[in-house]
């Protein structure tokens, strides 16, 4: 059986014609003759031929993402040579707001706030003749909360401003920054 299978074969395979040693030539002629496309001589000026493999594209924006949410993380913490104070360059949404106090028999008088990390001899205010103690702060916007420190004992609320429970049995201060400069408190 295997003998009549090898035979058969054998003959299909002196049928079979294959290419002749002219085809390689032939082909190559026709495809030298057509008609390719070539860009534009603009074209291969201005636009680029890089060529990225696939893989590269998820690790490119995996990349991208960490950046970013590495900037995001990191963006907003003080750091030990920029202190969160009045020194510190305003951003393009910080407002300028002026805290009072009225205190004219008062030695110093301090802001303590959530804007400073409540440090009571952080910011300084200056007393005028009549005993009103002022000092004008770039605010981002936003609550937050505050106290005056008087003499660096005393801690009190602002008189003029509205006041929370601090959830210690006491009462901070509240203003409220908006958007284009519009202050509550």
């Amino acid at each position: 059986m295997m003998d009549d299978l090898d035979r058969a074969t054998a003959a299909l395979r002196n049928r079979l014609k294959g290419p002749d040693a002219s085809l390689d030539d032939r082909v190559m002629r026709a495809i030298s003759v057509a008609p390719g496309h070539r860009p534009s001589v603009v074209r291969r000026l201005f636009v680029p031929s890089v060529r990225i493999p696939p893989v590269f594209i998820p690790l490119a924006a995996a990349a991208l993402l960490l950046v970013w949410f590495a900037g995001t993380k990191f963006a907003d913490r003080p750091t030990a040579t920029a202190p969160a104070v009045a020194a510190a360059a305003p951003a393009s949404d910080t407002v300028y707001v002026r805290f009072e106090l009225t205190q004219p028999d008062a030695r110093e008088v301090h802001l303590a706030g959530d804007f400073n990390e409540w440090r009571p001899g952080a910011i300084s205010l200056a007393r005028s003749p009549d005993g009103v103690w002022s000092v004008t702060l770039p605010m981002t916007v936003g609550q937050h909360a505050y106290q005056f420190v008087i003499d660096g004992q005393r801690w009190v609320p602002d008189p003029r401003a509205a006041v929370v429970d601090d959830g210690f049995g006491g009462r901070n201060s509240v203003i409220v920054v908006g958007p284009k400069g519009v202050v509550r408190s």
